[in-house]
């Protein structure tokens, strides 16, 4: 097994080091409205198909859902957690969690 390193500090965490994985799922969330413009329906239509023809099916799946994994040292990750947990707080950033 090859050494590895805090994602955020890139200090070295040797073998039987105390580490932390964080998994991250990124996904779309659909809160059940679409948004149809009242003219020119089919020229929108045309519009979307042209843009995902335009890109790659990975480009177009990153869009849609996404996993990100880090693994961090103690002290980024518990940086990490106090950064997440504080989000939702007044004066955070207004991040809702599901």
């Amino acid at each position: 097994m090859e050494s590895q390193s805090c994602f955020w500090c890139a200090k070295h965490l040797p073998l039987g080091s105390l580490k932390y994985v964080v998994h991250i799922r990124v996904f779309a969330d659909f809160d059940g409205v679409l948004s149809i413009p009242e003219e020119d329906i089919d020229g929108e239509f045309d519009r979307i198909l042209q843009e995902i023809e335009s890109r790659t099916p990975d480009e177009l799946e990153r869009e849609v859902y996404e996993e990100i994994g880090l693994l961090l040292c103690k002290e980024c990750r518990d940086r990490f957690v106090c950064d997440v947990k504080g989000a939702g707080e007044v004066g955070g950033n207004g991040l809702t969690f599901h």
